[in-house]
């Protein structure tokens, strides 16, 4: 049977947008040619040593021929975790957050993107909340505390200019506008991005991560242990205060050089008192 190809070019664009690659083209193709009212697919992956598997929902317009993708089930295994993370997260057509930033939210992570506002639909049980035109970017940060009726964790909106506080921060890559763009980009996206910060003069390899709960960034060094970073400013007040330091052990011993002159020279016998000696003498 024929199906829709704007349908399906659309369709798998989505798929491949929200971060599942290309590798679904045939199958999808395949399944909406059968004209199911629903369908899934089937996605795993891994991220370092974890794994995720996912589940992509396919449902049939009931007024229509064309598909639509709503959903996908997602459940994260951590490596040193026996725990499965499970939680479904819903697509829409725009700002949709990719599968690699879905798992860097289930691992505490924080997502910048841009959303919808909502607008408040009907009242009472029949009330719900529709995306107007209107967008606004904040970080996202899921509630591991909370969940829906569904057992979805919730997800909470944090407004932080990161941007303005990573400036704070001796990391090298900010002094090139190129690596500047690329570190804050990933940071954004919920990675723990490799950097090299400069402390008391030296270069040192390490790993950031957002934290906007905070309002900061969280250093971390090779072996993934939480390090401290002071801000650049509070290098300089430390280096302005040891300079300080320094010259005031440089005054001490001025004055105390002084203060030995000045007595060395007030024992000194004047010309008079040595003429009077030496008219004692003879």
């Amino acid at each position: 049977m024929e199906i829709n190809m704007k349908n399906y070019d659309y369709l798998k664009n989505q798929v491949k947008y929200t971060g599942f690659g290309e590798g679904f083209d045939d199958e999808l193709k395949s399944k909406m040619a059968q004209q199911p009212k629903e369908f899934t697919l089937s996605h795993s992956t891994k991220f370092g040593n974890d794994e995720v598997n996912s589940t992509l929902n396919f449902e049939k317009s009931k007024t229509g021929e064309l598909y639509f993708f709503n959903s996908y089930e997602m459940a994260m295994k951590q490596a040193q975790s026996e725990e499965t993370l499970k939680q479904t997260f819903f697509i829409g057509k725009e700002n949709n957050i990719t599968l690699k930033e879905r798992y860097n939210l289930l691992n505490g992570r924080a997502v910048f993107k841009e959303f919808n506002k909502l607008e408040k639909v009907g009242e009472g049980e029949h009330a719900r909340f529709k995306p107007t035109d209107e967008t606004y970017k904040s970080w996202a940060v899921v509630n591991f505390k909370e969940s829906d009726a569904q057992g979805n964790f919730l997800t909470r909106k944090v407004f932080w200019d990161h941007e303005k506080t990573l400036e704070k921060f001796p990391v090298k890559e900010l002094e090139d506008a190129y690596d500047k763009a690329r570190l804050t980009a990933s940071l954004e996206k919920g990675n723990v991005q490799k950097a090299t910060v400069v402390q008391d003069g030296q270069e040192v390899k390490v790993s950031i991560a957002a934290n906007p709960l905070n309002k900061t960034f969280d250093f971390y060094d090779a072996n993934m242990v939480r390090m401290e970073v002071k801000p650049v400013q509070s290098q300089k007040q430390a280096l302005g205060e040891n300079v300080a330091q320094a010259e005031t052990g440089t005054l001490r011993q001025d004055n105390k050089k002084a203060e030995k002159q000045t007595t060395a020279e007030d024992t000194k016998p004047s010309k008079a008192e040595k003429a009077k000696q030496r008219v004692r003498v003879s």
